[in-house]
């Protein structure tokens, strides 16, 4: 597939609802990944193992989801199939995810019941990859199992009956949040490196707060910006490469007045963090009221606290847009 035709552009834009200049977008993006035009499953498979490296299983629960996008079944992922897992994973349809779910789940018989000794492998498959391998009383923790496998099966019906149809399924997930949050589909969001690579790196999250107070003299200012942000974080002996934080999980318009923005990064082994570099190259209309930044080590479970509680701003205050940070200690302003 070296481009995209009119007449494809427009069909995914139709099984999507992505704009036309959405999908020319992901498939640059798509192709620049993987020139060959697919995603085998094995490196579909290393995206979970690096995205959970202490689960206790991801493989079972990564593909059964392989198994649902595959459409034509040549064990990857072409960008049709591809770009309906990001269509899945930034929509809000709840429907959609729990339709993909259902048929993942009854491993692609999309018209047949989902019997309950097939759900059973489902949410062990779910507790494998939310678990960690290394957690402690293993007697404990298998109880712990039954007692969520049984409070799965008694949401859905399960305990007194044999199998469940899709419609009930989608109803029942729908009207219990807590059972939605479970059973819905559990992605991952694409690695800063390629699969090759992660060899050696460590997961991290960064967590960024934009505070709510307005600009010193413009009340109506919002606290936020949209300009490019970059970070390099710091230990004893070494430093990140420069990190551009431009693809939020938690929203798809990061860096906004009230909000909290989570990113993954997967880098070279830093040890403990001393400090960060924080900054946007935002002009004068675009200054950025920074709250805090959490960063987790999520191979380690290492958390280093930033709170920032400064503008970053080229026009008030003391004109700074970049700032360095020590953990727990707030900067201030420049004199």
């Amino acid at each position: 597939m070296s481009s995209l035709t009119s007449k494809e552009i427009h069909q995914l834009s139709e099984e999507t609802g992505f704009s036309k200049l959405a999908i020319q977008d992901w498939y640059k993006r798509f192709i620049h990944d993987c020139p060959s035009g697919s995603i085998p499953k094995e490196r579909y498979l290393n995206l979970y193992r690096s995205f959970y490296p202490r689960a206790r299983n991801p493989d079972t629960y990564a593909q059964l989801f392989f198994t649902a996008f595959d459409d034509d079944h040549d064990q990857a992922l072409n960008f049709r199939e591809f770009l309906r897992v990001v269509a899945v994973t930034q929509g809000t349809d709840e429907k959609a995810k729990l339709e993909i779910a259902f048929k993942a789940y009854n491993r692609n018989q999309v018209d047949s019941n989902l019997t309950r000794k097939s759900f059973r492998t489902v949410i062990i498959a779910i507790l494998d990859l939310a678990e960690t391998s290394d957690e402690d009383g293993e007697g404990d923790n298998e109880e712990k199992r039954e007692k969520i496998i049984d409070w799965t099966m008694k949401c859905l019906g399960l305990d007194e009956k044999t199998d469940i149809s899709k419609r009930e399924f989608i109803r029942r997930c729908r009207d219990n949040a807590n059972l939605y949050e479970f059973l819905s589909f559990r992605c991952v969001p694409k690695p800063n490196c390629s699969d090759g690579d992660l060899k050696g790196k460590e997961k991290y999250k960064i967590s960024i707060e934009t505070g709510s107070e307005g600009k010193k003299f413009v009340r109506s200012k919002s606290s936020g910006t949209d300009a490019n942000v970059y970070l390099i974080l710091h230990s004893e002996t070494s430093s990140s490469e420069t990190i551009h934080l431009q693809h939020s999980q938690t929203h798809k318009d990061p860096f906004e007045n009230g909000h909290t923005d989570i990113f993954t990064q997967f880098l070279p082994v830093l040890g403990e963090i001393k400090g960060a570099t924080l900054w946007h190259t935002g002009d004068k209309s675009q200054g950025w009221y920074v709250d805090n930044m959490l960063i987790t080590n999520e191979t380690t479970n290492a958390t280093t606290y930033f709170p920032v509680q400064r503008w970053l701003d080229a026009d008030q205050y003391d004109n700074m847009t970049k700032v360095d940070l020590v953990p727990n200690q707030p900067p201030g302003y420049a004199e």
